[in-house]
């Protein structure tokens, strides 16, 4: 469980903070050496982590939200089940992302540190959505490396993973501008087809034969 915070990764799990944390790219596959991984059994056990990770969280007020993200959050759960008749083993990881708002800095009259984190936002988001648009044309480079966000996603958009993208929207008129461009943001992205994933399954190495 991490956030991307003004373009740092902070282990929200580490018991003392203060580590440089970096993305690692290996072919297909992006890791983060040095996170903190924490090992769960139950529903019970995940939710208490995330409540422990999201008290370390950036938060802060401006003239928009009384508590506003200032980072972007990251939650990684690795999830591997075996087939004791086959011996196979699959494995996957569920990838959940809250991603922080767009900020206008003439509404949220930024100043100071909040605006060097709303500058960062926005960054971030920018390169986001330029890696939906290229995906969107099918070209022959996406844009991952753009931002620290856009690469830690990219094994969920390169083809290999299933996507979900939900887009949260103001009702109030006085948000009818980013009402709609946060809109415009989701129509491009339904307009993105990233293809039938592959399942990850490979022999159990622990499974012993039986005879009988």
């Amino acid at each position: 469980m991490l956030e991307i915070y003004n373009d740092s990764l902070n282990d929200l799990l580490a018991k003392s903070s203060g580590a440089t944390l970096d993305i690692r790219v290996q072919g297909k596959s992006v890791s983060v050496p040095g996170l903190t991984q924490v090992q769960v059994q139950t529903e019970a056990d995940i939710l208490s982590v995330m409540e422990t990770g999201e008290k370390n969280r950036k938060i802060a007020s401006t003239k928009m939200n009384i508590q506003s993200s200032r980072s972007h959050l990251v939650v990684a759960l690795e999830v591997e089940g075996s087939d004791e008749v086959s011996g196979l083993m699959s494995r996957g990881t569920l990838t959940l992302c809250d991603l922080a708002g767009s900020e206008r800095i003439s509404k949220t009259e930024a100043e100071g540190q909040r605006l060097v984190e709303a500058a960062a936002i926005n960054k971030s988001l920018t390169a986001l959505g330029q890696v939906f648009s290229a995906l969107k044309c099918n070209a022959l480079h996406i844009p991952f490396r753009n931002s620290k966000l856009s690469l830690l996603l990219q094994p969920c958009l390169s083809g290999d993973a299933k996507c979900c993208v939900f887009v949260n929207v103001s009702p109030d008129s006085k948000d009818a501008a980013e009402t709609l461009s946060t809109l415009q943001f989701g129509s491009t992205i339904r307009q993105v087809s990233l293809g039938k994933a592959t399942q990850n399954i490979v022999p159990n190495k622990n499974k012993t034969s039986q005879v009988k």
